[in-house]
């Protein structure tokens, strides 16, 4: 650094990296706190971006850096400043190419990039110097680059740095061990595909320490450290693999706000039964019980149930699952996670009494003449973010998920009464996708009733073909399906009972809102938020019932569910919102700020 570089550090804020390392030194085993950021300078960025900008921001940004490699009286704290006063957002540099650079030297290259990284006041000028690293970066850089990446908002750009040092395993798994999520995340990737013998330790015992990873990346982890190879080796494994295994085999048969897609690991059969033998000899940990309990569903009543099984694995499995779950070991397990300071906790181990407690569906096979429909409700686990489904299976087969894998099956409260069956046919919709049908489909199904027999026919998606053939089933047996699940409410927890409750009697009761000139949206409770109920409505109706230019609002009031009696609940709110305009507690949520301002409210 030259004398007007010094000068420079004085005239601005502490370097991102001096910011990193205080944090780290309060509390070295730990992840920064809000992940370190904000970032300093963070708040001058634009609010929005397009195309056009973002080439102009790369072109411009390029241009700098070829300016600052051909100017002999070059200045990085010039430079510096240059790319901060882009005020581009970080994600500009994700279109940068390698050979865009390639008239960089790398002795520059490296000088410069150490430079930006080490000095670097705004996260823009620090992610360039990352970008220049990678490749580059030595070893002897290692403890700059991973110190940076302890800042979430540079922890993953930090981690493609790492991954092109050589033996780099060990300060990889330092900074998954303090990381953010998102970057710990990237750096079992990376460690995922480095692949060494140290990083295949480290992921068989850490890779899913307090935290649930899903869909790809426990795919990508299971198969790095060859998962059902290490299950199915048939000796005492010990309780961190169990438990690393417990919450992968999980993660790969949730949803999480997208669909479950445990055929994309090869060995989930194997790695599932193998687990299943284990879980046995484990000791008794929440997060065991439930990976125990989600897989089970998913074998009854899930895609876990349509994966290749050989002939006779997936009963056995299931029933080594429903033993072991049903066994006495987990009753101090339970008592202790209702004692819980965590609410998470104390919701997770209601969830998992509330499953170990409900009986199996009755899965008799068909006869000559007729198909046998069960109901199954499945309830996600609440550390993760499904949603309540409604799975039919016919014949012992998840039919949803054999025709239809974009999205899950609608909860009970909108699928049970389209099953109902008249002589007048009626189009039921099953599923939506995730995106909404008008993304990538739905599944629908003509359901009539003739005679004795309800009949399903013309299954469809718009987006799609689907397979599944016509089904009958003997009427009356069909009618109390339903009307059973429709009765069921043992899958509930108080919230979702409260807000059932609640909304059948606003239902019951529609001059409640009315006479304050609003329209019940709904009331519902959320899986991973099982202490709050929320309602929404409109003002001053709903949109579709109300010419274009007339305004509206949606409105949400947030309730807290409490340990009282739940009816007792249901009427004090009910006699509020009779009593009270919903309006002046309630936030809005939906609409425009115009609408918001020619109604007179404000704009959340």
């Amino acid at each position: 650094m030259n004398v007007a570089d010094e000068r420079w550090a004085l005239d601005h804020p502490p370097a991102l990296f001096d910011h990193a390392s205080r944090l780290h030194e309060s509390a070295p085993d730990l992840p920064l706190p809000d992940g370190g950021c904000r970032c300093p300078d963070q708040d001058d960025e634009p609010v929005e971006w397009g195309p056009a900008s973002t080439s102009s921001s790369l072109r411009r940004l390029l241009a700098r850096l070829e300016a600052f490699a051909t100017d002999p009286d070059r200045s990085l704290a010039s430079l510096h400043d240059d790319i901060r006063d882009l005020r581009a957002p970080l994600w500009v540099l994700d279109q940068l190419k390698p050979d865009e650079l390639s008239w960089l030297s790398g002795d520059l290259a490296h000088e410069t990039g150490i430079w930006l990284v080490r000095h670097g006041t705004h996260h823009l000028p620090t992610r360039v110097g990352l970008h220049l690293l990678a490749g580059r970066a030595t070893s002897q850089d290692a403890e700059l680059i991973r110190t940076i990446g302890l800042l979430s908002c540079l922890g993953p750009t930090a981690v493609n740095v790492l991954e092109t040092i050589p033996e780099v395993t060990a300060d990889l798994i330092w900074l998954a061990d303090r990381a953010s999520p998102l970057t710990r995340t990237r750096a079992i990737a990376a460690m995922c595909r480095i692949g060494d013998l140290t990083a295949i330790g480290w992921l068989l015992r850490h890779a899913a320490d307090g935290h649930y990873p899903t869909g790809s990346d426990t795919v990508r982890i299971a198969e790095a450290v060859s998962l059902a190879d290490v299950l199915a080796e048939g000796t005492t494994i010990d309780n961190e693999i169990v438990l690393t295994a417990a919450r992968l085999l999980q993660g790969l048969c949730s949803a999480d706000g997208y669909p479950a897609r445990p055929d994309e690991y090869h060995d989930a059969c194997r790695a599932i039964a193998a687990f299943a033998v284990h879980a046995a000899e484990a000791r008794p940990e929440l997060d065991l019980l439930a990976a125990l309990i989600t897989l089970a569903e998913e074998l009854r009543s899930g895609t876990v149930a349509l994966l290749p099984w050989p002939t006779g694995e997936l009963a056995a499995t299931l029933t080594r699952l429903d033993r072991l779950i049903a066994s006495p070991r987990w009753v101090p397990v339970l008592a202790e996670a209702r004692r819980s300071a965590d609410r998470m906790t104390r919701w997770r181990a209601g969830w998992a009494a509330r499953a170990i407690s409900r009986p199996s569906p009755d899965l008799a096979s068909p006869d000559d003449a007729h198909d046998r429909l069960a109901i199954r409700v499945a309830v996600p686990d609440p550390v993760r973010s499904g949603r309540v489904e409604t799975r039919l299976l016919v014949n012992r087969r998840p039919v949803i998920a054999a025709a239809f894998r974009k999205g899950p099956p609608y909860e009970p409260e909108q699928l049970l009464g389209a099953l109902q069956a008249t002589d007048r046919p009626h189009e039921a919709r099953m599923a939506e996708a995730y995106c909404t049908e008008g993304c990538c489909g739905a599944l629908y199904v003509t359901i009539v009733r003739d005679g004795d027999t309800v009949i399903w026919r013309s299954w469809r998606d718009p987006d799609g073909t689907v397979t599944l053939p016509p089904f009958r089933f003997q009427a009356a047996q069909y009618a109390e399906t339903i009307a059973q699940a429709v009765r069921d409410h043992g899958w509930e927890w108080p919230a979702r009972s409260l807000a059932r409750r609640l909304d059948r009697r606003l239902r019951d009761e529609p001059e409640a809102l009315a006479t304050w000139q609003c329209d019940v949206g709904g009331v519902f409770a959320r899986t991973a938020e099982q202490d709050t109920v929320r309602m929404t409505f409109w003002y001053p109706g709903r949109p579709s019932s109300r010419d274009g230019d007339d305004p509206w609002l949606q409105f949400q009031w947030v309730i807290p569910v409490d340990d009282t009696d739940l009816d007792a609940q249901v009427a004090q709110l009910a006699d509020r919102l009779h009593r009270t305009d919903p309006k002046t507690y309630a936030k809005v949520v939906g609409g425009s700020p115009e609408y918001a301002h020619r109604l007179g409210f404000p704009w959340q």
